[in-house]
């Protein structure tokens, strides 16, 4: 028997076949189809099904819808959402409202498990690769796996990412992602699905895991992967009541390259506003003031991420002239906050908290003015994504816009740590 990576091993089961090979074109059959509610988007796809292709969605079962995108709505998106609800509730589609992003939320309810096969229409579904999921992003195609229950792809190889050590106090899954964007470019790992094995990975926490894999479609890769191990076990048995099996590559599977980082090593990493592959150490900007920050987004508002910013601001008050915004990115995250004193600490430190939404971070409330320069968690640091096309976006991890807010400029968390209660 050939061979397999964790992922040719998953495409093997999910197209019938007793093996794949990388290259090859084959129908797959996903375990989770998931969408959100977007005009243009999820209301043409409803048309298209229905009214042009007269058919309804094939495996309701394997479906979840979120509305979380427009959020709160105005009158034309509210409309929009009933005949969302209604859509949904005609198809036998679950769906999740106001609980927040689609896919946190879908990590919550279980969705993920390892050696499990998701698609969806967004390029962030890729955090779901924490529990062991393969993952794709269609865009608009996600049509065909909602009107056939299957979908036809190309085999990828895989790059193999070894990870050694733990991350130092201050940094996290994101600094990682930031350093990996700038050393190998878009099109770095084009093509491919990136594994991340090692002590390193199997250290890192559940929410680094997804902080690090939020951006992973960014150097070209279909997706990024952990292979389940105790630590989703775990996460998935107190979700769900049940035992999942770990799946890894075989120990003598092909990969076309191999990438190894000491996570000991590690420093917090940001992205200039120059490209989302200007990736360099937050030293390197060290100074640089600020207008305002964001801390939320799929990538970066999960419980670890308010927990390490309230530790850095607890104590602290926001710097005089600087707006530091939070968004949660699930309920469950804000209320797990509000019970263990980080969201007490965020707002007594100056904060804007705001319930859970993608509003933020896709750019609908568009707070920037020309001139500011902002520093955020958010997925993209592309003009106009947070109001003027003349505004700086920095991207960095909720620590390093935890620590920038209280100097006003950009700052190294780990320069906080242990100083002041921190």
């Amino acid at each position: 028997m050939k061979a397999m990576t964790l992922c040719e091993k998953i495409l093997a089961r999910t197209s019938g076949r007793d093996h794949v090979f990388p290259g090859e074109f084959i129908w797959a059959e996903p375990d989770v189809i998931i969408h959100y509610d977007w005009p243009g988007l999820s209301d043409e796809m409803a048309d298209l099904l229905g009214k042009e292709l007269g058919v309804k969605v094939k495996n309701p079962e394997k479906c979840y819808f979120f509305i979380d995108h427009l959020l709160p709505p105005n009158q034309a998106e509210a409309l929009f959402h009933q005949a969302t609800r209604d859509w949904v509730a005609e198809q036998g589609i679950p769906l999740s409202e106001g609980q927040g992003i689609g896919h946190q939320v879908s990590a919550e309810l279980g969705l993920a498990r390892p050696g499990g096969l998701i698609v969806h229409g967004d390029s962030h579904v890729q955090v779901l690769g924490a529990y062991g999921a393969l993952t794709f992003s269609l865009l608009t195609d996600v049509v065909t796996p909602l009107a056939l229950g299957r979908f036809w792809l190309e085999v990828p190889a895989t790059i193999k990412v070894v990870l050694k050590g733990r991350f130092p106090a201050g940094v996290q899954g994101r600094d990682l992602i930031n350093r990996i964007l700038g050393e190998i470019g878009p099109d770095g790992a084009i093509g491919t699905v990136m594994e991340f094995v090692g002590d390193g990975a199997e250290n890192m926490s559940i929410d680094d895991r997804m902080g690090l894999l939020s951006e992973i479609v960014f150097c070209g890769a279909y997706c990024g992967v952990f292979p389940g191990d105790s630590l989703s076990a775990a996460d998935l048995k107190a979700r769900t009541g049940k035992d999942f099996a770990a799946l890894r590559s075989d120990p003598d599977a092909v990969f076309v390259k191999e990438l190894i980082y000491d996570l000991s090593e590690m420093t917090p990493y940001i992205v200039a506003p120059e490209s989302l592959y200007a990736g360099r150490p937050v030293k390197d900007a060290s100074g640089l003031p600020l207008n305002q920050g964001y801390i939320g987004s799929c990538a970066c508002g999960r419980k670890a991420d308010l927990d390490i910013a309230a530790k850095l601001l607890k104590g602290r008050k926001i710097k005089d002239g600087f707006r530091l915004y939070v968004v949660p990115s699930s309920r469950e995250a804000m209320v797990h906050a509000a019970k263990n004193g980080s969201l007490a600490a965020l707002l007594e430190a100056g904060a804007y908290v705001s319930s859970p939404t993608c509003d933020y971070c896709y750019g609908k409330l568009g707070c920037m003015v020309k001139g500011e320069r902002a520093i955020s968690t958010g997925t993209l640091n592309v003009p106009g994504r947070m109001g003027s096309m003349e505004a700086e976006i920095y991207l960095g991890s909720a620590a390093t816009v935890a620590a920038s807010a209280v100097t006003g400029t950009i700052t190294d968390p780990t320069t906080l740590i242990g100083a002041g209660g921190a």
